[in-house]
This record gives C-alpha cells, sequence and structure tokens, in this order.
C-alpha cells in the first residue's frame, strides 16, 4: 500500500479529535498531565494532540479512549457535548437540557473505511491461519 493510501487510515480529522480529547477529559475532569502521564510522552506533546497540531493516529485514540473510559468510536465520532452520560444506571433518567446526537458525515465514511480495513486484515489473517 502506498504511503498516501496508508495515512488515510491511521490519520484522522486531527482538530476535530483533539477537541474531542480535551472535551472528554474535561468531562471525565481529568488534567492533561494524567493523559499525558498514561500515554508515556509529556504534557506539551500531548496538549498538541488536543490543538490538532500533531497526527492523531488510531493507537494514541485508543490509548486516550482507554484512559478517559470513551468508546474509541465514540472518541472520533461523537460531539463530547451532545453525550447523554447515564449517572444512575437507568435508560429512562434524563435531566436539563437533552441533545440528540448526530454523527458527522465525514468521520462516518473514515470509520467505514477502517472497519473495511479491518475486514481486510481479518480476512488476510483468516487465511494466513488455514495455510499452516
Amino acid at each position: 500500500m502506498r504511503e498516501a493510501e496508508d495515512s488515510e487510515f491511521t490519520v484522522l480529522e486531527n482538530k476535530t479529535i483533539g477537541r474531542h480529547f480535551y472535551k472528554f477529559r474535561k468531562l471525565r475532569e481529568r488534567k492533561a498531565f494524567e493523559v499525558a502521564d498514561f500515554l508515556g510522552i509529556k504534557e506539551a506533546t500531548y496538549t498538541k494532540y488536543e490543538r490538532g497540531e500533531s497526527k492523531i493516529t488510531i493507537d494514541i485514540i485508543q490509548k486516550v479512549s482507554e484512559f478517559l473510559k470513551v468508546d474509541p468510536i465514540q472518541m472520533i465520532s461523537t460531539n463530547p457535548e451532545n453525550i447523554i452520560e447515564n449517572v444512575n444506571n437507568s435508560p429512562f433518567t434524563f435531566s436539563g437540557n437533552v441533545k440528540t446526537s448526530y454523527v458527522d458525515v465525514k468521520q462516518t465514511e473514515i470509520m467505514m473505511k477502517m472497519m473495511e480495513t479491518m475486514m481486510q486484515m481479518n480476512e488476510a489473517i483468516k487465511k494466513i491461519l488455514e495455510g499452516k
């Protein structure tokens, strides 16, 4: 695969994802240095991700999502301001302003490409395993 095609799957919308990192971090009441420490990087390096100044890879999304306890797909596709957290563990308890969460069309396309790539990788692994 060419490098340009590769980057399509590993580098996402840096500014959008970075804003999501920031907003989810704030929702979780965590400090940037805490996320950076979990990732094993300097705080200044991490905040560059939040500002969209550094390339955000799937690996970074996975690790930040793990630390913030947010589904990685939600991290890249859902505006954190539209999240309704179920504080009381009841699917019917809502209070305050309830907003509907809409997924951005471009982000959906990126997610679909990622899923297609994962399916292709699974098929390739399956063929390798069957060949042994």
